[in-house]
């Protein structure tokens, strides 16, 4: 299989890439290898962070993971970087494709996710805390900010939404029509949250919602259907 980079589309990309950022260089594997991009991203004047964005061999389907120089960005997990590989935590994994849809470029994947992340370590270097909004907290009570955020689409946010949320998100077959709406009201989800739950579930991935839910409800992943 030709690599991505090599067809017309993923060679607009590397050029919006250049042009968007041009402290930043693509370097293109083989189709069954890792590409990567690697540069400085400037946050302001005379501020910039070194940035490793690896782009798995089937992106864009799957989502690139970016490390930092922990020269500059401790690997904390305070500091939302993953202790063990180093990944940084851009958010929930649940909500990628939210900030950043099928479609988009590695460009607005930066911007987007890298960005702010950066911004957000460079406030916190410089005040010595979290800037006083926006950013999930670390661990399960992200995963449960991210998730409360998605059923208020469903009518609420108590836990036990959340769960059934998680249930039905973490699904590899789609939920029928005749089984009941997981926001809790008895009805069937043909005449309830069923356009709702199907805009969700094009967003999240099975896989990340299985994980999400056995890092959350450990107990309850068993019994979801796949």
């Amino acid at each position: 299989m030709a690599s991505y980079w090599k067809a017309e589309e993923g060679i607009k990309e590397a050029e919006e890439l250049a042009e968007r950022f041009p402290t930043l260089r693509l370097a293109v594997g083989e189709p069954s290898e890792v590409s990567v991009v690697t540069g400085i991203l400037s946050v302001c004047d005379g501020i910039g962070y070194s940035i490793t964005l690896e782009l798995p061999a089937d992106y864009p389907r799957s989502v690139p993971v970016v490390k930092c120089d922990p020269r500059e960005v401790p690997r904390k997990s305070d500091r939302h970087v993953n202790e063990a590989t180093g990944e940084a935590c851009l958010c929930v994994r649940s909500e990628y494709r939210m900030h950043w849809p099928r479609g988009r470029t590695i460009s607005d994947f930066i911007q987007a996710l890298v960005f702010p992340f950066l911004m957000a370590q460079f406030y916190y270097d410089t005040h010595g805390h979290w800037p006083p909004a926006g950013g999930r907290s670390h661990g399960k009570d992200g995963i449960i900010e991210a998730y409360r955020e998605m059923a208020t689409r469903f009518g609420g946010s108590d836990d036990a939404l959340i769960e059934r949320l998680m249930r039905s998100l973490a699904r590899r077959s789609h939920p029928k029509g005749h089984e009941l709406c997981p926001c809790g009201s008895g009805c069937n989800l043909r005449n309830c949250h069923r356009n709702a739950l199907e805009e969700l579930r094009k967003l999240v991935d099975p896989r990340d919602a299985a994980l999400d839910l056995a890092d959350c409800y450990p107990k309850a992943r068993r019994s979801v259907n796949h």
